[in-house]
């Protein structure tokens, strides 16, 4: 009895001290992410949230896989939650969970926590670029890092280590893996932060690395404050999503960075402006540059569509939309709300807003598909007919892919770069964010699914380009576009 005794009390000692060693909230600002522990109950009780918010908002989340995939997902999550996780390893699992949808619009930004948090942490910001499995610093803030020096090792981790992680960081649409892997190697230096970010203490990394003369060194380079480095990047960003040059062989080159602009009227205007000088300038080829264009505005993408339409070609997109507290339509202020149905009930049963407003008026739960169909026009009332070329990398993604179908199902031209981050079905979109209540994760969910009305059945590939573009080592050491000799190299 008295064994039996003791062994009850040990017993509660140790779930106790289980206890004391997890948390049930995670504070950003004062906890970091790869030494706090959350506890069991409160990371099942927040994958529970998150399982039943994307049953009740994702227009489809079967549509990349099959029938029981998210529910298979979510019990092999559930199973890896039994002990306390740190808030690191837990993102990680609700990542994996959720990679069961493939949709690029529904999942966790991991520079989540390197924003907001206290200004005053310590971080280490550097870029790498892979080139034949190997990885070559591309950029750095801190003037230590070797350009162009082979990364192997930053303390423990190997740089095979922190590009696993990023994977597992990376978001993905369908089956653009190659798209996922360009990603990941944006994420090693979050993934690497995350891990080894600091408070207020000031630190350094040990940085393995093969210098430009073939010696392996080791380098010892101090973290920053987080907030001097967001300030340099904030300085170092563009004014404009729209920018253009034209070259010696004249040669219109115009870079779209954003479908997301603060006036779409003045976007329209710049876009504008850029097919006048082609118009004026008697431009026989014209590149379209939508590398690390996230998206945005479907309404801008196909603004842009208007000039090289050279056949006419409506856009025709079914948008499959879930009446839920989060569709376009429940988040619209109640003014907002009011217009929209004095609007419908005016024209009703007429027009795309009946449509619209019929979708409004199911219960919470429908699903809904709208077709919008009409050909794009724009304010100089002109079509380019000449070679057109667009160029994308893994960063183009959202409306930047419809753009690049649309681009392809027309033959247009010829696509350059890299794998974008989607296919030729389409697309997911316009995510609401809700926010985990235990690990204050913030975790995005489609809301909306775009497809073309020409695509029939479900399309995993992704869009490939006709001619890859690659960084060399060279392109990092000479600050080099690879468009750029690409386009070089093809001068007439």
């Amino acid at each position: 009895m008295r064994l039996l005794t003791s062994f009850v009390f040990l017993l509660s000692l140790t779930q106790n001290a289980l206890a004391q060693d997890c948390t049930a909230l995670f504070q950003a600002k004062k906890q970091l992410v790869a030494n706090t522990m959350l506890c069991p109950s409160a990371m099942n009780e927040d994958l529970t949230q998150l399982h039943k918010h994307i049953l009740e908002t994702h227009p489809d989340p079967t549509y990349y896989g099959e029938i029981n995939d998210l529910s298979n997902a979510f019990q092999n999550a559930k199973a890896s939650i039994s002990q306390p996780l740190s808030v690191f390893d837990f993102i990680l699992v609700i990542n994996k969970y959720l990679s069961a949808l493939k949709d690029s619009h529904s999942g966790i930004n991991p520079k989540q926590f390197l924003y907001s948090v206290n200004l005053n942490r310590q971080v280490l910001p550097f870029f790498v670029e892979q080139i034949d499995g190997h990885f070559y610093v591309s950029s750095a803030h801190h003037p230590d890092f070797i350009l162009g020096a082979e990364l192997l090792q930053i303390d423990d981790f190997s740089v095979s280590q922190l590009f696993e992680i990023g994977k597992a960081l990376s978001l993905n649409e369908g089956n653009a893996t190659a798209a996922r892997d360009e990603i990941a190697s944006e994420y090693m230096s979050v993934a690497y932060n995350l891990l080894a970010m600091s408070l207020n203490t000031p630190r350094s990394a040990t940085v393995t690395s093969v210098d430009l003369k073939g010696d392996t060194i080791q380098q010892t380079i101090p973290f920053t404050a987080s907030w001097k480095y967001f300030l340099s990047a904030l300085f170092k960003g563009k004014e404009d999503n729209v920018s253009y040059i034209f070259d010696e062989q004249n040669n219109g080159i115009l870079t779209i960075d954003s479908f997301e602009p603060l006036s779409l009227s003045h976007f329209k205007k710049q876009v504008d402006a850029f097919f006048s000088e082609v118009k004026l300038r008697n431009c026989q080829t014209v590149y379209i540059d939508l590398r690390n264009n996230l998206g945005g505005l479907l309404r801008a993408e196909e603004y842009l569509y208007s000039y090289i339409n050279t056949n006419k070609t409506p856009i025709q997109t079914n948008y499959l939309y879930k009446r839920s507290d989060y569709d376009r339509f429940a988040l619209l202020s109640p003014i907002q709300q009011m217009q929209f149905v004095n609007r419908a009930k005016i024209v009703y049963p007429n027009g795309l807003i009946s449509k619209e407003y019929d979708f409004y008026k199911l219960p919470k739960g429908s699903t809904y598909t709208i077709l919008y169909d009409y050909i794009p026009e724009n304010n100089l009332n002109y079509t380019f007919y000449g070679d057109c070329k667009l160029i994308l990398n893994a960063n183009s993604m959202s409306a930047s892919v419809l753009f690049a179908g649309w681009f392809r199902h027309i033959q247009r031209g010829e696509i350059l770069g890299a794998t974008c981050m989607g296919g030729m079905g389409g697309t997911f979109g316009n995510p609401a964010v809700i926010t985990l209540d235990h690990s204050q994760i913030d975790v995005m969910v489609s809301t909306l699914k775009f497809t073309p009305l020409h695509i029939q059945e479900r399309v995993l590939a992704p869009i490939e380009p006709d001619v890859p573009l690659k960084a060399t080592r060279e392109d990092i050491l000479e600050r080099r576009d690879p468009f750029m000799r690409y386009l070089k190299s093809h001068q007439k």
